[in-house]
């Protein structure tokens, strides 16, 4: 497995019991933060899956950088009235560059919830107060079985996610640096012989999001109809269309 771990960073409902309204000191605001003029630099890894040919599965694995500026806010006045942050993101092959423009996203926060939109895809990423095994519908915003495209197949890749926190003011080791509170949200974790769907997403005390897997795949048998010549076999060997990442 190719391993992604972020290389530069500058640098979200739900309530509590006996937790005061007006206090919003615990809520765990400082897991999300939006703050104009920070950036942060990502090294991903991808693995994309297809059929090539003789209906074999085929691999195209790639790594490159990808730099978050966050530029400025704009009024969002259809919800809450909060504002969005837009986010500028660019790609390079290299942490010397040159960078060229990879797409616009936005992210953005209320009192009890986190959000993002990407691809025009928005999620619910983390909710307030943050609090170990609290659930919620994540993905509310998206359309029963919504389809992207990988390689020109189309998945369904927010099927049966649902979102929880794993944990909660942990210390972990990511990449060459280690962060002394970080939270783990569960986007989704589904395996089954045809269909594999995780993700998950680990959020550091005033820095933000640092660490991303996803694993969203499906069996080339599932794609042939026959099941059992992917009996016994890792995803990695199996997968036939879909894609591995880490950032």
């Amino acid at each position: 497995m190719h391993r992604i771990l972020p290389v530069l960073l500058a640098f979200m409902g739900c309530t509590a019991e006996n937790l005061d309204p007006f206090d919003l000191a615990g809520y765990g605001y400082e897991y999300y933060p939006l703050e104009i003029g920070k950036y942060r630099i990502y090294r991903i890894d991808s693995i994309q899956f297809d059929l090539g040919e003789g209906n074999l599965p085929t691999r195209d694995s790639s790594t490159f950088y990808l730099r978050e500026d966050f530029v400025e806010e704009v009024s969002n006045l259809g919800r809450d009235g909060e504002n969005l942050v837009r986010i500028e993101r660019y790609r390079s092959e290299s942490l010397d560059g040159p960078w060229s423009i990879f797409d616009v996203i936005t992210r953005s926060r209320t009192t009890n919830q986190a959000y993002s939109s990407e691809n025009n895809v928005q999620l619910i990423n983390l909710v307030f107060p943050v609090k170990t095994g609290i659930r919620w519908d994540g993905d509310a915003f998206v359309k029963d079985r919504l389809v992207v495209f990988v390689q020109g197949e189309s998945l369904e890749m927010y099927k049966e996610w649902e979102f929880e926190i794993l944990s909660s003011g942990v210390s972990e080791k990511v990449g060459e640096n280690t962060y002394p509170d970080v939270v783990t949200v569960q986007q989704a974790d589904s395996d089954n012989p045809i269909e594999k769907r995780y993700s998950i997403e680990k959020y550091a005390k005033d820095v933000g999001l640092i660490f991303r897997e996803r694993e969203i795949v499906d069996s080339y048998c599932k794609q042939l109809g026959v099941l059992d010549q992917c009996i016994g076999k890792e995803w990695i060997e199996k997968a036939g269309r879909g894609f591995f990442t880490r950032e």
